[in-house]
């Protein structure tokens, strides 16, 4: 058996090619909107508000297909980076990084603590996204979710002038196909799938338990979604769990240009809709 997927894996190294279909930038599932809702009436929107979002490096990714947006449109938001909320003049939407990749923790830390200095009042919104590296195959996510869930429920409880959303957890795209096939057969490990397995399970605690309390933008479940709406999912022990779909992605975990318009599309509506 070793030795059929060994040759499986020679095939695919020896072959070399690539079957993906040229891509409409316009076609993808609103998972938040209406059809006939414009990108441009939701920047309108949302630049209402004061908006403070902290991220890393995908969350660069859905700025760049913000900006995507308002390019097509020609509606623009205001926005600028920065962690001194007190000098960022007319920006509607104000972005930074929080915390360390690979330590959720510090993420919650960091947000916690700038929350000290948003200027609160009706008009303002606060949320930050996880990276998909800080849930992970290691991680222990009733420990994590359980820190989170706490700190979240302080943070509304402290400031109730300010709207907190919350996010959830990105997934990665796994392995699929014949390379996953030869994986299978040799007993290791599908590049993914575990880690993904974790990002499920604090992904569903979220929404079973937090969704009541806080308006929650479903970031997984707009990733895993395919263009026909339907979910891109890969099976485990007899179950399907979602994934990201190789179209919306550079290298697996990062948005590509067309994964970055469709969740920034998706974030924009779910905020309109949220924020009316």
């Amino acid at each position: 058996m070793k030795q059929v997927a060994y040759f499986i894996m020679t095939a695919i190294i020896i072959c070399g090619c690539s079957t993906n279909e040229p891509i409409d930038m316009d076609d993808f599932h609103k998972m938040y909107g209406s059809e006939n809702t414009n990108a441009g009436e939701l920047i309108e929107k949302v630049s209402g508000h004061q908006l403070y979002f902290g991220h890393q490096s995908v969350g660069f990714n859905i700025l760049s297909g913000v900006a995507r947006w308002e390019d097509e449109t020609g509606v623009s938001i205001n926005k600028v980076e920065s962690r001194d909320f007190a000098n960022t003049g007319s920006a509607a939407l104000v972005h930074f990084r929080v915390g360390k990749n690979g330590d959720p923790k510090s993420k919650i830390d960091d947000f916690v603590s700038l929350m000290e200095t948003v200027p609160c009042d009706s008009a303002s919104v606060a949320f930050f996204k996880f990276c998909y590296v800080d849930v992970t195959e290691g991680t222990n996510v009733e420990e994590v979710f359980d820190y989170y869930k706490e700190k979240m429920h302080a943070l509304k409880d402290s400031f109730p002038d300010c709207r907190i959303l919350l996010i959830t957890v990105p997934l990665t795209s796994i392995q699929k196909g014949l390379k996953a096939t030869a994986k299978k057969i040799l007993g290791r490990k599908i590049s993914g799938r575990e880690d993904n397995l974790k990002r499920y399970a604090f992904n569903q605690r979220l929404l079973n338990e937090l969704a009541g309390d806080f308006s929650v933008f479903d970031l997984a479940g707009v990733e895993a979604t395919l263009p026909d709406g339907s979910t891109n999912t890969f099976a485990y022990d007899g179950k399907d769990y979602p994934a990201m779909p190789g179209i919306y992605t550079s290298d697996g975990g990062h948005l590509n240009d067309y994964g970055a318009k469709v969740v920034a599309y998706n974030l924009l509506a779910f905020l309109s809709e949220t924020l009316k």
